[in-house]
C-alpha cells in the first residue's frame, strides 16, 4: 500500500515480487515521539522518489527498488543508535539487495532475491546477534 498524508490515505499497489525479508530487532527501545521531535525536515537533502519506486514495483525491478529504499527518520535514529547502521551494513554485507530501518526503528530489514543467501544470513545473524529478535519471512506471493 502507498501511505500518504499522515498515514490515513492508503492506495493499493501491485504485488511485490516474491522476496525474502530478514528482520533484525535489537534489544533497544526507540521513542517515536523523540524521533519526530528531533527530525529536521529543512535539513534533509534526500527524499524518497516515491513515483520511481512505484514504477519499480510495477516492473518487478527488485534490484533498483532495493537500491532506492530510503527512510528520512534514519537521520535521527541512526546517530542516536549506531547499532542500526551496523545492522544495515551486516545485511548488505550478507547478500541483501537493500537494507533499511523500518519506520522510526529499531527493527532493520534486508531484502533478498535468493532464498539460500537469505537463510545463510539468517544463520549468521542468529549467531552474531543472539540477544536480538531475528526473523526471516517472505513477501506475499501474488495470487
Amino acid at each position: 500500500m502507498l501511505s500518504e498524508g499522515i498515514g490515513e490515505i492508503l492506495t493499493r499497489l501491485p504485488d511485490l515480487s516474491p522476496l525474502w525479508v530478514l528482520l533484525i530487532k535489537p534489544d533497544i527501545s526507540v521513542s517515536t515521539g523523540y524521533v519526530y521531535t528531533h527530525l529536521k525536515l529543512d535539513e534533509i537533502t534526500s527524499h524518497p522518489d516515491t513515483e520511481h519506486l512505484i514504477d519499480c514495483i510495477r516492473r518487478h525491478d527488485d534490484a533498483t527498488l532495493a537500491r532506492g529504499l530510503s527512510n528520512v527518520l534514519e537521520t535521527v535514529t541512526i546517530p542516536e543508535y549506531p547499532i542500526l547502521a551496523e545492522l544495515k551494513r551486516f545485511l548488505s554485507d550478507n547478500g541483501a539487495i537493500g537494507s533499511l530501518m523500518s519506520g522510526s526503528g529499531p527493527t532493520t530489514y534486508g531484502l533478498y532475491q535468493d532464498e539460500i543467501l537469505a537463510r545463510m544470513a539468517l544463520k549468521k545473524a542468529k549467531e552474531q546477534y543472539q540477544d536480538y529478535d531475528v526473523l526471516l519471512c517472505r513477501t506475499r506471493l501474488p495470487e
